[in-house]
C-alpha cells in the first residue's frame, strides 16, 4: 500500500471519515478566560474530561475515555521530562503542543496500520508568555490552532467554530458566574443542529429548552485555572455546590 500513493491517500481519507463517525456523539468542551483566570466547561455521562497536566496548564478532550487517558498521561510525561531536562520555567503550552502532543497524534494518525487516537484535545495555559496562545485545540490528525479569547473541541464538524463565534465578544473581565453562563450557552449552541439556512442562530427559547433536557441527563463538569490560588498548582475542579445555581437556572428545576 505504501508503494501506491493514491491508496495511501484513500486510506487516510477513510480514517478521517472513521474518526468523524466515532467522535460525532461527543459533548463539546468550551474554554474561555474570565477575570480570575481560565474556565473549561463540558458535560459528561460519567468519566472526567477535565484535568491538570502541569502547574498552570489544563487538559480536556472529546473522544474515547481510554484514548483520552493515554493522551493525558503522555502530556504529563512530556511536561515533566521537559522540566527535568530544562527547567520548570521553560514549560509552555506552545512547546507542549508544537513538540509534544501535536507530533504524537500526527504520528498515530499517519501510521495507517495502527489505530489513531479517537480524541480531539483542548489544552489551556494561565497567563502564557505569548498573549495569543491561551488555548490550543489539537485534532486527531495532529493539526492544531491557537486562540486567546475562546476555544472549543467538538465531535461535530463546524460546531467548534459556532461555539468560538458565540464567545468572541470575550469574557476576560467577566465574573466566574457570568463566564459559566456564557460558556454553557455557547456549549448548547454547539450541540444544536444548524437551522435550515445553514446558520446556527437559535433563539433563547430553544437554548433554554435544550439545556433543560440536556442537564437532566448529563453531568455538568467545569474547572478553572485560578490565578488567585496561593499554591503552585492553579487548577481547581468546581464543586457541585458551585455549579448548582447554574444548573438550576438553566434546567428549570
Amino acid at each position: 500500500m505504501l508503494e501506491e500513493p493514491y491508496r495511501w491517500v484513500e486510506a487516510i481519507n477513510n480514517r478521517r471519515d472513521y474518526l468523524q463517525d466515532q467522535l460525532a456523539g461527543g459533548s463539546p468542551v468550551v474554554g474561555t478566560p474570565y477575570a480570575g483566570g481560565v474556565l473549561l466547561l463540558t458535560t459528561t455521562p460519567g468519566p472526567r474530561k477535565l484535568f491538570e497536566v502541569y502547574n498552570e496548564m489544563a487538559f480536556a478532550a472529546v473522544g474515547h475515555p481510554a484514548d483520552i487517558e493515554k493522551l493525558r498521561k503522555a502530556v504529563i510525561d512530556i511536561a515533566h521530562l521537559e522540566a527535568f531536562n530544562l527547567s520548570a520555567h521553560d514549560i509552555s503550552l506552545q512547546r507542549l503542543v508544537h513538540f509534544g502532543i501535536g507530533p504524537l497524534m500526527k504520528r498515530a494518525f499517519d501510521e495507517i496500520f495502527r489505530s489513531p487516537y479517537l480524541a480531539r484535545v483542548l489544552v489551556a495555559e494561565l497567563d502564557p508568555a505569548h498573549d495569543q496562545e491561551c488555548f490550543f485545540s489539537v485534532d486527531a490528525d495532529g493539526s492544531f490552532v491557537s486562540g486567546k479569547e475562546a476555544a472549543a473541541v467538538s465531535g461535530v464538524a463546524g460546531a467548534q467554530e459556532d461555539i468560538v463565534d458565540q464567545l468572541q465578544s470575550g469574557t476576560s473581565e467577566a465574573s466566574l458566574e457570568d463566564a459559566l453562563s456564557s460558556a454553557l450557552e455557547a456549549w448548547a449552541r454547539g450541540q444544536l443542529p444548524p437551522l435550515e439556512d445553514g446558520k446556527q442562530i437559535h433563539g433563547e427559547g430553544a437554548i433554554r429548552e435544550f439545556l433543560s433536557e440536556a442537564l437532566s441527563s448529563a453531568k455538568l463538569e467545569a474547572a478553572v485555572l485560578d490565578r488567585t490560588l496561593p499554591t503552585t498548582s492553579k487548577f481547581r475542579l468546581l464543586t457541585a455546590a458551585e455549579l448548582e445555581p447554574l444548573t438550576t437556572r438553566h434546567s428549570g428545576r
